[in-house]
């Protein structure tokens, strides 16, 4: 139990903890409180009564509009207000609740390219705001821009991989409907003992790509943005590393996926010495 609400999203030992512990130290306190208004979201889709998770959201979105004007009042949004003192456009934090909003709606998706839009909105727009808290200013390259947002919706998919057996049980589906029936699949039958061969294939190759784009992202970066986009640079060899960990060609995931403890300390430090 994490009683300090800026530590929620970074807990010890969490891919996100390392992330922020290789950034840049004057970006830190606000890395920290972007993964916890992050992990704000995530707890209130999880939330079972629906009337208690739309109440939630309200107050998130009366609060970030709060920190754009300079008047917040939660301690997560209080300490992004040095973040949006530096002309970082705070009012990002709306793509997240409106990706949340989705997913407590249970919203199917229908094709790759709702899946990829959904995916920035949940993630992409956070690390563009982590790109900005990490360069010190709202101004980004175009590389560091690009980098952001690929990175963001990358993480995301990689996540909802590792979350998929979780995900349909509580009735969010994260496979694009069209790729489903691409391969023959009925979407009942996902959680099927054995998993059908169609699908291991299918998520296999989704996989693959998701894994290919973690580990192309340090080439988006120009060398001297490297060193100060490396927590960026170190999320995204975690999340790859986490792909590794997941197998889908046993029934869908029982067992969640983990990253063991000494790979996430060589991945994180081998990764910043890296990109120093």
């Amino acid at each position: 139990m994490i009683d300090d609400p800026l530590q929620r999203g970074t807990p010890p030992g969490s891919l996100r903890y390392f992330a922020v512990l290789y950034a840049p130290e004057p970006a830190r306190p606000a890395l920290h409180a972007l993964y916890a208004f992050e992990a704000e979201l995530r707890d209130t889709i999880r939330t079972t009564a629906h009337e208690v998770a739309h109440t939630r959201l309200q107050y998130w979105r009366a609060e970030v509009d709060r920190l754009a004007g300079g008047r917040p009042e939660h301690p997560v949004t209080r300490a992004l207000l040095p973040l949006r003192d530096t002309g970082a456009d705070v009012s990002l934090l709306h793509e997240m609740l409106v990706a949340a909003d989705f997913d407590v709606a249970r919203v199917t998706l229908n094709s790759d390219a709702e899946a990829a839009a959904l995916a920035f909105r949940a993630c992409g727009s956070v690390q563009t705001l982590a790109a900005m808290a990490s360069r010190g200013s709202a101004q980004l390259s175009a590389e560091e821009r690009d980098f952001a947002r690929r990175l963001g919706a990358a993480v995301m998919q990689a996540e909802w991989l590792r979350d998929l057996r979780g995900d349909i049980l509580e009735g969010r589906l994260r496979l694009p409907l069209d790729a489903l029936e691409s391969a023959g699949l009925d979407p009942r039958s996902l959680l099927a003992d054995p998993t059908p061969e169609a699908l291991s294939v299918l998520l296999a190759g989704r996989k693959a790509r998701v894994a290919d784009e973690l580990r192309a992202l340090p080439s988006v970066l120009a060398r001297g943005e490297r060193s100060v986009q490396r927590q960026g640079l170190v999320l995204a060899a975690l999340h790859a590393r986490l792909l590794d960990r997941i197998d889908h060609r046993t029934e869908v995931a029982r067992t969640r996926a983990e990253v063991p403890a000494w790979s996430r300390f060589w991945t994180a430090w081998r990764t910043a010495v890296r990109h120093a």
